[in-house]
């Protein structure tokens, strides 16, 4: 074979292990997360019917009701009749006061542990009745999102002798039968409920609304939580044993809602994710580095032994998109490296040689899994740190290839 058809032939090998590398790693890719077709998206999907998932509590609507007469011409009858109607004007909370306990405590399913919360909360509004008619106080509750159970949930009203309303969800209620001009009613809701991974207040619900007043407080029995949005004004008290976050803000109007998330286990899918859809990539570079470095080095190995030097590469990627599923992020690393390790002692030195093993393919494999890896778990300047490390590359081959004679790579000469 000619010295052409041989640099065909092993672009067209080499361009085939990467492209059934790279579709292995995009269909993992696919997988990570909580797709319901996944081993851990499934059982994400059944826990989440179970107890619960993210819950958001949807703060509840108030209003007046007036019965009123007017008087209307009846074009059959030919006179004027006097007509009952009724009118709903919502009514805004003056303040709303925001008291919830929450017990962490992670649930198991499937070998997979997830963020489970028990919620108990108690919100006290005051509503002050600043139309100009007396009438029928409603009030009207939803549901919270992602909430499968709500129990212990109660209506008082502390001003009225602590009467007592029974909840019904999704219809206007009424709390009292008549409320005067000018009057204000303070209205106390209890409530539990159980969730995963957000506990959250929907206060964006008063976006369009001016609050004279928000009080809220958040008890937690552990310290892995981060605040939901930060941008509200908050202190957070820690202990050993939990914290408390407090909430204060005066005549205001967000679309923020005001809650916690918990440090997930799964807290870092999105990164795994985000890493194994850019995974090609590495392999793709894997196979450039071992083919030129080879070349310059004189190393020769049948083309064949590409195929398991790629599948080191591929395995790595495939041992951090499953076992982060079970284990934290440390751990998922971890045991990925080790056996990642385990396969290029086992087989590279046999192929390659000791020295060139440990001094190039083991060098650029770290840095093209594990270095990898760590770019897209940065916070941020991940695509800065992405270019810089493909650049670096891309500079060592140039820098070797430059001062290396091609016409003596072994690819270049029948023998």
């Amino acid at each position: 074979m000619n010295t052409p058809a041989r640099i065909f032939a092993m672009l067209v090998w080499l361009g085939g292990l990467a492209v059934a590398g790279s579709i292995i790693l995009t269909i993992t890719a696919s997988r990570v997360g909580e797709h319901k077709s996944s081993t851990y998206g499934n059982a994400y999907v059944q826990f989440q019917n179970s107890w619960g998932g993210e819950i958001g509590i949807i703060p509840p609507e108030f209003s007046l009701q007036r019965t009123y007469t007017e008087t209307q011409f009846n074009s059959v009858s030919e006179q004027y009749e006097d007509v009952v109607k009724t009118e709903q004007i919502a009514l805004v909370p003056k303040s709303v006061k925001i008291d919830s306990n929450v017990n962490y405590g992670e649930q198991e399913r499937d070998f997979l542990v997830f963020n489970a919360f028990q919620a108990q909360n108690t919100d006290t509004y005051v509503i002050v009745n600043k139309t100009n008619y007396s009438g029928e106080l409603l009030v009207k509750l939803t549901k919270p999102e992602n909430a499968n159970l709500m129990y212990d949930y109660t209506i008082a009203l502390p001003s009225q002798g602590n009467h007592i309303v029974r909840p019904e969800m999704g219809k206007a209620i009424v709390l009292m039968p008549k409320m005067s001009v000018g009057e204000d009613v303070e209205i106390t809701i209890t409530y539990a409920t159980k969730g995963m991974d957000v506990f959250k207040y929907n206060l964006s619900a008063y976006q369009n609304n001016v609050i004279e007043s928000l009080q809220a407080q958040i008890k937690l029995n552990t310290n892995e939580f981060e605040i939901y949005r930060f941008g509200l004004p908050h202190d957070t008290e820690t202990t050993s044993s939990g914290a408390t976050i407090q909430f204060n803000v005066d005549d205001f109007s967000t679309t923020q809602d005001l809650g916690i998330t918990f440090m997930s286990k799964q807290r870092y899918l999105d990164q795994i994710q985000s890493l194994m859809n850019y995974s090609p990539v590495s392999l793709i570079l894997f196979l450039v580095v071992i083919f030129f470095f080879s070349q310059i080095y004189a190393i020769k190995f049948n083309a064949f032994h590409y195929l398991f030097i790629a599948m080191i590469d591929v395995f790595y990627y495939l041992f951090v998109a499953y076992l982060v599923r079970y284990f934290n992020i440390i751990p998922t690393f971890g045991i990925s490296i080790a056996l990642t390790a385990v396969m290029f002692l086992v087989y590279c030195p046999n192929v390659l040689g000791w020295r060139f093993a440990s001094r190039v393919a083991g060098v650029y494999l770290f840095l093209l899994t594990v270095i990898f890896s760590l770019i897209f778990l940065m916070p941020i300047f991940r695509g800065l740190m992405f270019v810089i490390l493909i650049f670096l590359i891309f500079i060592s081959i140039m820098i070797f290839v430059s001062r290396s004679d091609i016409s003596k790579w072994p690819i270049m000469n029948k023998n």
